[in-house]
Order: structure tokens, then sequence, then C-alpha cells
């Protein structure tokens, strides 16, 4: 499964003063009063030192404010006309083994987890990290299960939280077998004396008027 995360993980602090990323002050000292105001630099993993001329930090975007974050997985994740609508993801979802659906509920829990503790006033990036550690997954994974649901009403978040491999809508491949071919085909195959199937099969296709998908 492909993990939706923004094309750009870390930010330079000029960088997200020219972001236009919602929430976002448009200046660097904004930015700097922003990251001292909210703690960027004490959270674990998610500031380091830019390396090379100039010197200063860089931040991880899982720190930004929530529009911002919501905007950068937007960007990055599939397009709506990419997942099925809601009919067919709920009948792909009815159609899984019990096995995939469950993985699904962990995961909507999880979801709920985050909002229920952001909303009590813990921060996003802490909310997730507690979600991930309660489910025995990581903050990673969580941020891609908030980017699978983007857009989603949240009654019908669960249809599109199971496995990408099991939502993915696939189309048949079917070959165009002319009735010519089959006549030809039916007719090899049930002479005295037929070969197998399978030899009829590929005598007809050797006949370039016969092959399949011609007219």
């Amino acid at each position: 499964m492909s993990v939706v995360e923004p094309k750009q993980i870390w930010w330079t602090v000029e960088e997200l003063a020219n972001s236009g990323l919602p929430e976002l002050p448009g200046s660097k000292p904004g930015i700097n009063l922003l990251a001292q105001r909210f703690g960027w630099r004490a959270i674990e993993g998610c500031a380091k030192r830019k390396v090379g001329r100039g010197g200063g930090w860089i931040y991880h975007w899982s720190v930004l404010p929530l529009a911002a974050r919501r905007k950068l997985l937007t960007d990055a994740a599939e397009t709506p006309d990419e997942r099925p609508d809601r009919g067919n993801a709920w009948a792909a979802f009815d159609s899984l083994p019990e096995t995939a659906k469950t993985k699904a509920r962990t995961r909507l829990a999880a979801l709920q987890m985050v909002e229920g503790l952001h909303q009590s006033g813990v921060t996003h990036v802490h909310a997730v990290a507690e979600a991930a550690r309660q489910c025995g997954s990581s903050a990673r994974s969580v941020y891609n299960w908030i980017g699978m649901v983007e857009g989603v009403a949240p009654e019908d978040r669960l249809a599109y939280l199971v496995p990408r491999n099991r939502l993915a809508v696939r189309k048949p491949n079917k070959a165009a077998c002319t009735q010519a071919f089959m006549d030809y085909l039916t007719s090899d195959y049930l002479r005295q004396g037929p070969p197998t199937f399978a030899q009829c099969y590929r005598a007809a296709c050797k006949k370039p008027s016969m092959r399949v998908g011609t007219s």
C-alpha cells in the first residue's frame, strides 16, 4: 500500500513564509513566533538545524496548523475521480473478508481518537502519536489514513479505510471475439478426430482474418 504524505516533508522558515498555506504567517518573523508559541523545536523528530549557508531551523510538516496539513495532504492524495463513489465503495466493503473489515474499523477508531483528543485541547501531532501508540501502528500510517478519507463524509469513512488494493476500481480486461473467430474455432474443434481445444485456439489465432479483435 502506498503511503500518502506531502510531496515536501521538511520546510525551512522562508519556505513556510512563502508557501501560502492556510493559517501560516507570510513572513519569517511570523513563522518563528508561531514555532516558538507551539514549541515546534521541542517536538521530538520534528525540528532540526538547517545544514549549510545561513543556518536556521527546518520543520517537519506534521507540526504545521491543521488547515495547512490538510492542504498538503489534499494536494498529495488521490484525486476524487480516482476513488470509487460511495455506493461502489460500500459494495466493495461488504464483499471483503472480515480481516480486511477489521483493519478498516481499527483505522476509523484511530482517526476518531485523533479528533477527540484534538478537540479536548491536545495538539494534533500528539493526538496522532497517541492514537498510533494505542492502535499499535505508526504516526506515519495514521497520517496516511487521514489522507485516505480527506473530503469523505464521516459516515462513509469506514468504506474508504480498507487497504487500497481492496478499494481500487478494477476494470475487466476483455478481449473482443469476432463471430468469425468463434465460428472457425467451433468448427475446427467439432470436426471428426478433433485436436485439443488449445490447439484449435492457437490455430485460429494464427489466421490473420480470424485473430481476436479483428473485424
